[in-house]
């Protein structure tokens, strides 16, 4: 199995924080911004050049031709769906939503008085479905998917843990080409379930909106072959 992780696009929250490095405003489940949306679909469209290029070996660590994919899989938060919509979309196939796939945190917000991170409901199923009709659901709590506490650092080893053997349930020991549309403080939990930690890295795993990863398993030959790809974005779209 081939597994790109890749960030969704700009979202109204990133916005928030580099406009004013505040987090006053942010929305618990926020959208993609017209930034977002066309990162999105310039995404969409340098994966769909990829499809059915036969690379120039057997092993084409640098993806020189552009990603191919197989399979598409999101977390169940709007930023992550609507950029795997784009793609979905291009390349005329499903998109899987993994409940396990989330933000690091979940859906919260924080009390502007107390700062306390208080979880809130989450999308209902009606609320999913309508993001895009290829979004495939997984069996969730229709009132609202989240619907618990805020997220603490010390359950997200475990749960990427979980993320990372599901897909290595469905795709391992395949030629799949799997992509997933997920988020930044994620992408540093599952890098630490991938090389086997039991805690984040200590030094930080930046990755752009829309940046892509690249990580091989494949029996014991597993690999990292690259992080934070963007060469599909001019640098004025970079965020």
């Amino acid at each position: 199995m081939q597994l790109y992780f890749i960030r969704h696009g700009q979202s109204q929250n990133n916005q928030i924080w580099s406009e004013s490095g505040s987090r006053k405003g942010r929305s618990s489940d926020p959208g993609l911004t017209d930034l977002g949306l066309l990162q999105a679909q310039v995404l969409a469209d340098f994966v769909h050049a990829g499809q059915g290029v036969k690379p120039a070996s057997s092993f084409d660590e640098v993806n020189g031709n552009g990603i191919e994919v197989t399979h598409l899989y999101s977390s169940l938060m709007a930023r992550a769906i609507l950029t795997g919509k784009a793609v979905a979309e291009k390349l005329d196939m499903p998109l899987y939503g993994l409940e396990d796939a989330y933000e690091g945190g979940g859906v919260y917000l924080e009390d502007e008085e107390s700062g306390e991170l208080v979880g809130q409901t989450g999308k209902t199923q009606d609320e999913l479905a309508a993001l895009t009709d290829r979004l495939v659901l997984p069996a969730i709590n229709p009132e609202g998917w989240w619907n618990r506490p805020f997220e603490p650092r010390e359950e997200r080893i475990a749960r990427a843990k979980r993320l990372l053997g599901l897909l290595l349930d469905r795709h391992g020991g395949t030629d799949d080409k799997v992509a997933l549309f997920s988020h930044a403080a994620l992408f540093n939990y599952f890098m630490a379930a991938a090389v086997g930690l039991d805690q984040r890295p200590a030094i930080w795993f930046y990755l752009n909106n829309t940046g892509i990863s690249r990580f091989d398993f494949n029996g014991e030959d597993q690999a990292l072959i690259y992080t934070n790809r963007t060469e599909h974005l001019e640098s004025q779209y970079l965020t």
